[in-house]
Formats: structure tokens, C-alpha cells, sequence
């Protein structure tokens, strides 16, 4: 369990007193928990005495980050809820002005999660420290006036899909594309077979992988309905089975409560979304991350997402892209269904899962699409990579 840092700045002398590299890292959900890390291994690679402090999960704490706030406690998605959280919110971002203010880093990382990080670079900002903002927010999808955001207070963006790169160079931003680093995380993995032996599938088990986020307000919206719609496909296909990767930030208790009210048998893993994934016949996937995961993996999916009804209604006159999977996005089509708000319900769900069983032609067809989204991925090395840039905007700060 990440534990909260005890760190206290007394006094700016510290600017002067020690020299050594210091970085601020944030990164407020799993995924960007796990990217942040592996940058963070990467800059360390390169400069061993450098000391990383900011906020993470359980990722950046084992790669020697300093916690001030676990990223699990600032976990929320939607208007409403990000005000139910303003108060530790207002904790954590009073933190990190004491710490830019007395520690005065020489570089801020600031790792997607773009509510938060904002007023984190305005910070960094007044105190004349560097920004690197690594993997950007969906600007070119909704409220892309938040460009103008950035290009004032970011000194490079590090992009991780081509068509980011251009985006911001015509908006006159620097910018940096490095690929995704997922690729890098991919594990290898015992053949497909061992994979479910080991997670305690039978050859004849038809697995549904059940994917619903990893913050507590995404989890108690989408894994009830997910649950309601097994147990309709379960009526259908009594052989199938449900398993759950629980994700490191996801609060283990509300994902147990839920899934004791359940009506159909759930076998829950702990982080072990890629063997899951691997192993499954079909998911059903939070948008996000995981859908480039379970693409990755060749796994069919259902992509889903339902915010609270004001965050929605707000969203949607502001987002200007045909889809919301970014697997579907990468595509350039709708390969994989997409049921969002209200279209997401039990017996939607239940009808997209069955046809996908029912209709092996309709799997061929979006694994031949699977091949662009995967070559738009870039190659390994993205963390690497993102690590010069990283060098590049600390050597005039070391200097």
C-alpha cells in the first residue's frame, strides 16, 4: 500500500545546498501510474542520483518515487464527483505548491490526468519550473480550447499518438511524439493455453473479462450494470465464465461489495489485467487504456462508459470525435461496439456480448482491423525516449 510522504521543505536553501537532480511526478490513475514509473526508470538510467517526489500509486512508489498523496485518494472522473473531492484535492495541490515553492525541483513531470495537473503546471509556472506533460489529455477530442491552456504553460508536450503530434504543431505547441508505452509493458507470457490453466480455466470454459476501470466513481457506475448483463449472457451460455483483473488503484472493498451482490460467480484477479486479457474469449472494457490493452492481445471487447447524467450532458456538446474507444479512434472506424450513457444498460450489453459469440465472421473482421491500430502504436523504447526529452529540459537547470 502506498503510504504518504513525510517529507517536510523548511526553507529554500535547499535550492542552493543541494544540487542534485529533483524531479516532481504526477500521475493520478493506474495506467498513467504505470507509464510514469517506467519514465521514471528510464531518467534514472540516465541519472542515477536523481530524487523523484509527487503523486502516484503503487508504481512509482516501488520505482523510488517520494508519495505525498496516493493517486487512489484523488481517483474521480466527472464534474460532480471531482467537487465531492475538492477538499482533498485542495490538500494535495496545497502540497505541491509547498513543495515547488521550497523544494523548487528542476523539472515537473506531469503524467495525463489533465483536472488536476493544470493547476499543478500553473504552479510550476510561478515558480519558473519546467513542465514536461507526458501523454496528452484528449484536447482534440473535447474542450480543445484547453490547448491554449497548455501552450502557455507546458514546455513540451510528449505525445504517444502521431496524430497528437500534428495536432499541436498546428497549434504552435512543442511537441514531441515518442510512441506508446505500452507496447513496452507487454509481458511475455506462457502460451495461451498455460495462461488459463493457471488462472483456473478449463479448455472448455468461454472466459468474459470483465474490465470496469480503476477509479471508485467509474466502478460504481459500470460493474453493477456489467454484473446485471452477465447474468442475462449467463442464462443464454451457461458455460461462460466471469473473471475481473482488479486494478492496482481500484478500492478492493467497493469491488468485493458489489460483486457479492451478484447473481453469477466472479473470480476477481489482482493486477493481472494481461493474463486476463490474454486468456479471454471477450471483454468487456471501460474505455481507455484497456482497450489498447485487450487490442493488443487480440481480445474482442464491448467498450463501455457512463458518467454522471451533468457530466454528460456537458461532455457531449464539447467532444467532437465520431468514437470514444480509443482502439475505435486508432481504427479509423467503429470496430469494436461502443455503449455509452444510456445505450449501456443489461440487456444491451448481453445482446453485443452474444452476437460477438455468434458471429465468428464478425471476429475476422475487426482482427484485420487490429493491424492498424497496432502499427499506430509505434515501436518499443517510447519510455526511453520520452527520458531524453526529459534529460534535454533538465541539462540548463543542472547547469
Amino acid at each position: 500500500m502506498v503510504k504518504r510522504s513525510k517529507i517536510v521543505f523548511s526553507n529554500r536553501k535547499q535550492k542552493t545546498e543541494n544540487r542534485k537532480p529533483q524531479i516532481l511526478v504526477v500521475a493520478g490513475e493506474t495506467s498513467g501510474d504505470q507509464h510514469g514509473a517506467r519514465l521514471v526508470a528510464a531518467i534514472q538510467e540516465q541519472l542515477p542520483e536523481a530524487r523523484f517526489y509527487g503523486i502516484g500509486g503503487d508504481y512509482l512508489a516501488r520505482q523510488g518515487v517520494e508519495i505525498a498523496y496516493p493517486a487512489k485518494d484523488l481517483a474521480v472522473v466527472g464534474l460532480w464527483e471531482v467537487a465531492a473531492k475538492l477538499p482533498t484535492v485542495g490538500r494535495a495541490l496545497a502540497c505541491l505548491w509547498q513543495y515547488l515553492k521550497n523544494g523548487r525541483p528542476h523539472l515537473a513531470i506531469l503524467v495525463d490526468y489533465p483536472d488536476f495537473n493544470f493547476w499543478v503546471a500553473r504552479f510550476a509556472r510561478h515558480f519558473g519550473v519546467p513542465v514536461l506533460y507526458y501523454i496528452s489529455p484528449q484536447v482534440w477530442a473535447w474542450r480543445r480550447y484547453r490547448v491554449h491552456t497548455i501552450a502557455r504553460l507546458v514546455e513540451r508536450m510528449v505525445v504517444i499518438f502521431p496524430f497528437e503530434e500534428r495536432f499541436y504543431q498546428e497549434h504552435g505547441v512543442a511537441v514531441t511524439y515518442v510512441g506508446h508505452p505500452l507496447l513496452e509493458t507487454m509481458p511475455a507470457l506462457s502460451p495461451r493455453s498455460q495462461v488459463r490453466q493457471q488462472l483456473g480455466l478449463a479448455d472448455q470454459d468461454l472466459a468474459i473479462a470483465l474490465l470496469p476501470g480503476s477509479r471508485a466513481s467509474e466502478i460504481e457506475r459500470l460493474l453493477p450494470i456489467m454484473l446485471a448483463g452477465a447474468e442475462l449472457v449467463q442464462q443464454q451460455v451457461p458455460g461462460c465464465r466471469f473473471v475481473l483483473p482488479r486494478a492496482a488503484t481500484a478500492p478492493p472493498e467497493l469491488i468485493n461489495r458489489l460483486i457479492s451482490q451478484a447473481r453469477v460467480p466472479i473470480k476477481i484477479f489482482h493486477e493481472q489485467t494481461n493474463e486476463v486479457l490474454a486468456a479471454a474469449d471477450l471483454a468487456v472494457v471501460t474505455s481507455g487504456t484497456a482497450t489498447l490493452e485487450a487490442a493488443l492481445w487480440g481480445t474482442p471487447m464491448v467498450i463501455v462508459y457512463r458518467l454522471t447524467p451533468l457530466s454528460y450532458q456537458v461532455g457531449k456538446r464539447l467532444i467532437r470525435v465520431d468514437h470514444i474507444g480509443m482502439v475505435n479512434l486508432l481504427a479509423q472506424e467503429r470496430l469494436f461496439p461502443e455503449l455509452i450513457q444510456d445505450q449501456l444498460t443489461p440487456a444491451a450489453l448481453a445482446a453485443q456480448i452474444n452476437k460477438i459469440l455468434s458471429e465468428p465472421e464478425l471476429w475476422g473482421r475487426m482482427r484485420s482491423g487490429l493491424e492498424r491500430v497496432i502499427t499506430s502504436l509505434g515501436g518499443t523504447g517510447a519510455s526511453r525516449r520520452a527520458a531524453r526529452v526529459a534529460l534535454e529540459l533538465l541539462a540548463p537547470q543542472l547547469s
